[in-house]
């Protein structure tokens, strides 16, 4: 009798570990509800986007999403089901959502099901969206002098408006972008900026292109710029010997000043502890530079770093790392 038993249980157990094997469930698996894209110029239709967070192929699984006006705890309760209609190379997946009214706010979440065990394993977090809501891209300011600068903006979808507003919002600090400029209202798709001018010079400005029509606004990613600062990378070591060294940089923008000087920061202790420094030199126009430094210990790790002054405001590369010969 007992032996019957341990033999139930063992075929059990294994009858489960085959399970989680044609499934591929050796850890607990995760789907992410992702983005939403625009579908057509009306503004109702849709391309809502999943993950599935997982290292294997999406072969093993079955992908839709949930949708609905409102949220639900349970996502069960969501009234509306659609598998998935397409997959790419790192496992996101989609689907198109139509037919649908440009004014209303629609929740959706991303789940998925494995086809070996046939239940739904993972469910994504709500979204929503508003198919008649713009569609803004923030560009990178340019024309950056001492205290001015040209903040940029693409309006690439109207969601059927006939007529979208745009403005830039800044500030110096990324949380809080309380100052708006360059209101304006588009009729059609393209590009638009707006001159600041009285900026702080060494001051680091944080600012995002807004876009407003009768359904929703959009705010584009936030990107920054600061007013008078030059701008130098630093290169790979070239000749490096056992003891000795050639450090290489490139000065890349004078911000309007008629000369920088650029000199180099290296040490072996650590990146954040570059205790040795060449002498600076001065540069009058963009381009690379070099210094040949000795005294290095064989078979060491150095680090170094560009940097930069053009009398108004200091800057510096990236940290490179390198190792003379033994």
């Amino acid at each position: 009798m007992n032996a019957k038993r341990n033999l139930s249980i063992m075929t059990l157990v294994f009858g489960l570990i085959g399970i989680l094997s044609l499934s591929g469930c050796v850890e607990p698996v995760n789907v992410d509800t992702g983005e939403w894209d625009h579908l057509d110029a009306e503004g109702t239709a849709v391309r809502i986007w999943g993950a599935l967070a997982l290292s294997e192929s999406l072969e093993n699984w079955k992908e839709g999403f949930v949708w609905d006006t409102e949220a639900h705890e349970d996502w069960q309760d969501y009234p509306n089901k659609v598998w998935a209609d397409n997959y790419d190379a790192v496992n996101r997946f989609s689907v198109n959502l139509e037919g649908l009214d440009r004014f209303t706010e629609y929740h959706y979440r991303a789940y998925v099901e494995s086809l070996p065990i046939g239940d739904t394993i993972a469910v994504g977090q709500d979204r929503t969206f508003i198919p008649g809501g713009p569609r803004v891209y923030t560009h990178l300011a340019s024309n950056v002098d001492q205290t001015s600068a040209d903040l940029n903006g693409e309006l690439w979808q109207m969601g059927g408006a006939t007529s979208v507003d745009v403005l830039f919002e800044y500030g110096e600090h990324w949380a809080s972008l309380d100052i708006q400029a360059g209101e304006q209202t588009l009729t059609e798709l393209g590009d638009f900026s707006t001159t600041l001018t009285d900026l702080d010079s060494c001051t680091k400005y944080f600012f995002r292109a807004v876009a407003t029509n009768d359904a929703d606004t959009h705010i584009g990613w936030t990107l920054q710029f600061t007013p008078g600062e030059p701008n130098v990378s630093t290169g790979f070591p070239s000749d490096v010997g056992t003891g000795t060294a050639t450090l290489k940089g490139r000065l890349t923008d004078l911000a309007g000043m008629p000369s920088a000087d650029v000199w180099f920061r290296y040490g072996d202790i650590s990146p954040d502890n570059l205790n040795q420094s060449t002498t600076p030199q001065t540069l009058g126009a963009t381009g690379e530079f070099s210094e040949g430094i000795g005294g290095l210990n064989p078979g060491t790790t150095y680090w170094v770093r560009a940097f930069v002054d053009n009398g108004l405001c200091q800057n510096e590369g990236a940290i490179v790392a390198f190792t003379t010969q033994p």
